[in-house]
C-alpha cells in the first residue's frame, strides 16, 4: 500500500469514528447536548424519556418534533421538552416565528384539553447561563380555574432556533423545571 492509500484509509477511519460520537448523553443526572453545548441536570425522582426518529417514549401527549433533544417528565401532565428547529430567516423575524410556536405548542396541548380556553398570556426576557432567552407564559382555564400551565424559553443559536418547553399542571414541579433549566448552563 502506497503513502497516499494509507493516509486516506487513515482519515476515512478518523472520520468514521468522529461521525459516530454521540451527540447527547445522560450521565450522574445530568444531560449534555453537543449541539449547544448545552447542560441541565435532572433529578433522579423525574423519568428520562427515550427520544427515537423524533419521538418520545412513543408518547401520544408529546408531539414528535424533527429535532428532539431531551424531555423528561415528573408525571404526566408535568413534563420538560427540548428541541430546536432549522431556522434561516433573519434575526427582526425571530419574535413573530417564536410567537407562532407558543400558539402551536398551545394547539398541541389543547388536545389533552379540549374544554380549556387560553387565560393569561405573557412574553418576557431572561437570562440563562449569561445569555438572553424569549420566555413566554400560556395559562390555560377550565371554568376559571387554572388547569394547566405553558412556559417555553426560546432564542436563535445561529441558524436554529432553540425551544425549551416546560408543561405543568402542579405550581411546584413547575418552578422546579422552570429551575432546572436557569440553572442549566450553555458554553461556547
Amino acid at each position: 500500500m502506497n503513502k497516499v492509500t494509507k493516509i486516506s484509509v487513515l482519515f476515512l477511519a478518523l472520520a468514521i469514528l468522529v461521525g459516530c460520537k454521540k451527540r447527547d448523553t445522560f450521565e450522574n443526572n445530568s444531560f449534555s447536548d453537543k449541539t449547544f453545548n448545552w447542560t441541565i441536570s435532572i433529578p433522579e425522582d423525574y423519568e428520562k424519556m427515550e427520544i427515537k426518529d423524533g419521538k418520545i417514549n412513543e408518547d401520544p401527549d408529546l408531539a414528535k418534533r424533527k429535532h428532539s433533544i431531551v424531555a423528561f417528565k415528573k408525571d404526566k401532565a408535568n413534563y420538560f421538552e427540548a428541541n430546536y428547529e432549522d431556522y434561516s430567516a433573519d434575526a427582526r423575524s425571530a419574535g413573530l416565528s417564536m410567537r407562532l410556536k407558543d400558539f402551536l405548542f398551545l394547539k398541541d396541548i389543547g388536545q389533552i384539553y379540549p374544554k380549556a380556553q387560553m387565560g393569561d398570556y405573557s412574553v418576557t426576557n431572561e437570562g440563562v447561563s449569561g445569555l438572553e432567552f424569549r420566555k413566554s407564559k400560556t395559562v390555560l382555564t377550565e371554568d376559571g380555574k387554572t388547569v394547566v400551565t405553558m412556559v417555553i424559553f426560546s432564542r436563535t443559536f445561529k441558524e436554529k432556533l432553540f425551544i425549551a418547553k416546560i408543561v405543568y399542571d402542579n405550581e411546584e414541579h413547575g418552578n422546579a423545571m422552570i429551575d432546572l433549566f436557569k440553572k442549566s448552563t450553555f458554553k461556547e
